[in-house]
């Protein structure tokens, strides 16, 4: 049978808004269906009814229609924020958590565990401390935890916000399993980038309604649509949209095979000729020397690290999971001290320093946004850098921000109440009102949707033009090509890379040794012989119509 959600109509207070507003849809049985929709659309409130923490938990709502789940059904979430759901200090002890609940017997909680450890491929973590953890790795050790209670419908909110591509190919080889296996699988995700392949069809909210229900091919061709749902989609869509315009015969792809079935037939393979990059000027004010960090359980998480960071450019630091990406960043701020070696800052090393002093000058954004909201509303939130730090500002500035980036409705909220995407947005633009040269940002795009990842886009290129140094941990390909100047690569704890990405681009060596891909757009104006490698899709539309026009002539 499917599960029904029929007229369904939620408020949080008797005198509140609707935030759902008489949604109905059909969630099709053993198969993957991905919830989309604008941060703030509804998507959280209703992965909270269907695992029913409203209104079990959460009382104080008005709750109106019907769900028809089935007899007593086991509803299982993966939340977008790991830590909030891992108990136990080590990861046995996180993943047998929920089993223990459920009051399954030793023998059986033993087998699972050993099971999803090895479906995961977490086996060498499972002796590990969970606080000793990367982001990624927390993320996957807690979806461990909940494949291993085996429920009937799986709720997977973000759940691969922080983990690696090989992590995301993971995960999709694991809810293609669990599809075959009969579990109904629910994404609650705005990036369709890493799941195209493995959703079988998309429920589009917007404004708590319903905006669309239906099949995956159907919605990747309705590109209108997803531009007002502010979904991240495939890069190669993103491509097939543009050469659309220029051919609009071709036939419709959204993978890396498609496009070359089309674009084959377009262009002859002709592998565009190395040349010199671009050397980055040397300016370096903040440097890393002979960094190493031996943590308490032993793990080596820096080897030897030397690396440097110019000014007035945006450097990308890349890697698995487990690299070392996080902490060498928390060395950069003060909030890890080395087991051995120096970070220097303008020359002067920063060891003897204490993290306020640092902040003053290299600020750090973390990824869970929940870790750096303090305030009551937002607009003294968006002020906290400065007030701290002792600088001026006006009422003027703090609205006109707040205007720009659409917070202007939030000014008085709470923070903690606004959506993820937009709680992101807010630790962000603090900085702006910081006195800080350097800033840094892990997995900035945690939560946003569309619209708000070309915010965070504006906000790195204001920074830069500040003559500020951004240094951003993503596992998004693509955005890194895009917006970076310069890459460092971690792998186990070692640098393997440091450079511009003109010289990056060409380096499939590195690629290859971390399982990573190259952004579409890169290895495609490669590969086609363009007149140079291509960053953007929109910098491929443009070469890719001029080798049209020279081909046509």
């Amino acid at each position: 049978m499917n599960y029904r959600i029929q007229n369904l109509t939620y408020q949080y207070t008797p005198d509140g808004s609707e935030v759902l507003k008489d949604i109905s849809l059909e969630i099709r049985q053993s198969a993957v269906t991905a919830v989309v929709g604008p941060s703030g659309c509804g998507k959280t409130t209703l992965v909270n009814i269907l695992s029913g923490v409203i209104p079990k938990l959460e009382s104080n709502g008005v709750l109106q229609g019907e769900l028809e789940l089935g007899e007593n059904p086991l509803v299982s979430v993966v939340s977008q924020s790991p830590e909030n759901q891992l108990f136990g200090y080590g990861v046995e002890d996180a993943i047998a958590f929920g089993m223990e609940n459920m009051g399954l017997p030793a023998q059986e909680i033993s087998e699972r565990l050993e099971y999803v450890l090895d479906l995961l491929n977490l086996q060498y973590l499972r002796k590990r401390s969970v606080a000793a953890l990367s982001g990624g790795q927390r993320q996957a050790v807690c979806i461990a935890s909940v494949l291993a209670m085996r429920p009937n419908i799986l709720i997977m909110d973000e759940p691969v916000s922080s983990l690696d591509p090989n992590g995301k190919k993971m995960v999709q080889g694991v809810l293609n399993q669990l599809r075959a296996d009969g579990t109904t699988v629910l994404i609650v995700d705005n990036n369709l980038e890493w799941s195209a392949g493995i959703v079988d069809r998309v429920v589009g909210l917007s404004d708590g309604r319903v905006l669309f229900d239906g099949e995956k091919e159907e919605f990747f061709r309705n590109f209108d649509l997803q531009e007002k749902l502010g979904v991240t989609i495939p890069q190669e869509a993103e491509i097939y949209r543009a050469m659309a315009k220029i051919r609009p015969e071709i036939p419709m792809f959204y993978s890396m095979q498609g496009a070359l079935q089309q674009l084959d037939a377009l262009f002859a393979q002709k592998e565009l000729p190395a040349h010199a990059a671009q050397e980055l000027p040397e300016e370096a004010f903040l440097t890393a020397h002979q960094l190493n960090k031996i943590f308490a359980d032993g793990f080596h998480a820096l080897k030897d690290i030397n690396t440097s960071f110019p000014k007035g450019q945006v450097v990308a630091i890349m890697g698995q999971n487990g690299s070392g990406k996080t902490t060498l960043v928390k060395h950069l701020n003060g909030l890890h001290k080395p087991t051995s070696g120096d970070v220097r800052y303008n020359g002067q090393s920063t060891l003897k320093k204490t993290v306020a002093q640092i902040s003053k000058n290299i600020i750090l954004v973390f990824q869970h946004p929940e870790h750096m909201l303090f305030e009551q509303t937002v607009t003294q939130e968006i002020t906290f850098c400065a007030r701290m730090q002792g600088l001026p500002f006006t009422e003027e500035q703090v609205a006109e921000v707040l205007e720009k980036y659409g917070l202007s409705a939030d000014a008085e909220t709470f923070p903690i109440n606004l959506s993820m995407g937009k709680k992101h947005l807010l630790t962000i633009l603090s900085v702006l009102f910081s006195s800080a040269d350097v800033v840094i940002l892990d997995e900035p795009t945690l939560g946003m949707d569309l619209h708000i990842k070309k915010q965070l886009e504006e906000i790195i290129a204001f920074l830069k033009e500040q003559g500020k140094t951004v240094i951003m941990i993503s596992h998004e390909i693509p955005l890194v090509f895009k917006v970076a100047d310069s890459a460092v690569i971690l792998s186990g704890g070692k640098k393997i890379y440091e450079g511009g990405k003109e010289a990056l681009a060409r380096r499939d060596d590195i690629f290859d040794s971390i399982n990573i891909s190259l952004p579409p757009v890169v290895r495609l104006s490669r590969r086609y012989g363009f007149g140079k490698v291509c960053y953007n899709v929109e910098e491929f539309a443009e070469q890719a119509a001029a080798m049209l026009k020279r081909e046509d002539a």
